[in-house]
């Protein structure tokens, strides 16, 4: 007899699949959650795993399907193919000529591209389909629901999941370290913190408050310097860029949630930060070392292999540089960019990157031309701060590969077709109202006027 909690996520995931073939929207979700939870890695996801069930796949197939069958339920693009778009090809297009060009296949790197060019497609649907305000609402709450579960696995986890006192192996593939799942869970705070200033009901916020209580404490468990860092600089971000319609009320969240996170940390979490502002301490911590050692190397591997050495070849290469560091991560996601795909596809992701925060600031400029201006500079800002606090946490943990840091980096995009979408709808509802009308029965002709 399986676990009641394996029969729900097993029921709940095949509903998800069928709903996915009437709109592809909910396979987005259902590939989101099962990307979140990862079941195969749980106690009770064992008979799933006996199955020899691919949730990630499934979900991913059955989305496909539903974009090419449920076509009414595709938002029409324009234009078809943005700019950032074409970054993203051209990255996949780089990668495709590194495996001739490069150093070469090896087991690490097969697995490592194939992953790579799956997450660049998805990401793509993700670009296509997550373009209205419904399936940006879907997708919001699916991130405060998928940060529910990390968090209170975070909170249940067994001794045995912590490893010199910092919490490891609960959530997805992607972050199961200790680093990655504060990085991914310090992304999701700001989208939390929006779920909540926009939801319209008392249930909606509840669940948003739980969310962001059960996340800082996962957060706090990790003990996560890159992710200290992230979210510190998210939170000026989040102090200068406040939307004027609720910047008393924002101002006095983030006040209250920082000393709700102080409460929730402990003596070993400050003296592991604590470390960022002691010169000796840094230079003494093995860990801070290594990393600088293998980020000065990268630069000679950059230097002789201005093409890149390949996706997924960065940890085999670096050994041949320092080998104290075989195997090693580069523990930066533009260094591994730029020494993987190299100058060429280093530069397109930077463009990119600019590019993504150009999106929002036009997305904001036009925001009063959309169906709920507060709303839409809401999710504009949220997107912007978890944007900010994702790529100053990848700065010190390895986030290229990881398919919810570029969930993040094209949520951008989402928006400014969004607000295209519902600029265009508002300029053609004031044509209607100003253009003159006949009226056949009468002969009278005047304005036409908005409904009642």
């Amino acid at each position: 007899m399986w676990p009641l909690k394996t029969i729900l996520y097993f029921n709940l995931f095949w509903f998800g699949c069928f709903m996915a073939l009437v709109n592809p929207i909910w396979g987005v979700v259902n590939y989101m959650m099962a990307y979140q939870t990862n079941p195969t890695d749980t106690w009770w996801g064992a008979p799933l795993t006996e199955l020899g069930m691919r949730f990630s796949l499934l979900a991913a197939l059955t989305t496909f399907l539903g974009f090419l069958l449920a076509k009414k339920h595709v938002p029409a693009i324009i234009p078809v193919l943005s700019w950032w778009e074409v970054g993203l090809l051209s990255l996949f297009a780089v990668g495709v000529l590194n495996l001739v060009i490069g150093h070469g296949p090896n087991p690490s790197a097969q697995h490592a591209f194939e992953k790579f060019w799956k997450m660049l497609l998805f990401v793509f649907v993700f670009g296509r389909l997550v373009t209205t305000r419904r399936n940006v609402r879907m997708v919001l709450w699916t991130f405060v629901v998928g940060s529910l579960y990390v968090g209170y696995d975070a909170y249940t986890a067994p001794p045995s999941a912590f490893w010199l006192g910092r919490l490891e192996r609960i959530g997805g593939p992607d972050f199961s370290t200790t680093s990655g799942t504060a990085a991914h869970l310090g992304a999701m705070l700001p989208l939390i913190g929006v779920a909540f200033l926009i939801a319209r009901h008392w249930s909606g916020r509840l669940l948003a408050l739980t969310t962001a209580a059960f996340t800082v404490n996962a957060i706090v468990l990790c003990r996560t310097r890159s992710a200290f860092v992230g979210l510190a600089c998210g939170a000026v971000a989040a102090l200068l860029t406040t939307p004027r319609a609720k910047r008393f009320r924002i101002h006095f969240l983030l006040l209250v949630g920082a000393f709700m996170a102080f409460a929730l940390t402990d003596a070993h979490f400050w003296t592991r930060m604590n470390t960022l502002t002691s010169r000796s301490a840094l230079a003494a911590d093995a860990a801070t070392v290594s990393r600088t050692d293998i980020w000065v190397t990268s630069l000679r591997v950059l230097s002789d292999n201005p093409w890149g050495v390949g996706v997924g070849n960065f940890p085999a290469v670096i050994g041949a540089y320092d080998a104290r560091y075989y195997k090693r991560s580069s523990h930066n996601t533009l260094v591994a960019c730029f020494t993987e795909l190299g100058f060429f596809g280093g530069t397109i992701f930077a463009l990119m990157i600019v590019g993504a925060l150009r999106l929002l600031q036009m997305s904001a400029k036009r925001a009063k031309e959309t169906q709920d201006p507060v709303e839409t500079k809401m999710l504009v800002y949220g997107s912007l701060v978890s944007f900010i606090t994702y790529f100053i946490t990848g700065l010190g943990t390895e986030r290229f590969y990881c398919e919810s840091f570029w969930w993040i980096l094209i949520l951008p995009l989402c928006l400014h077709r969004m607000v295209l979408r519902e600029a265009r709808e508002h300029a053609h509802a004031v044509q209607l109202r100003s253009s003159p009308c006949v009226d056949e029965t009468h002969g009278f002709t005047g304005q036409l006027q908005p409904s009642s």
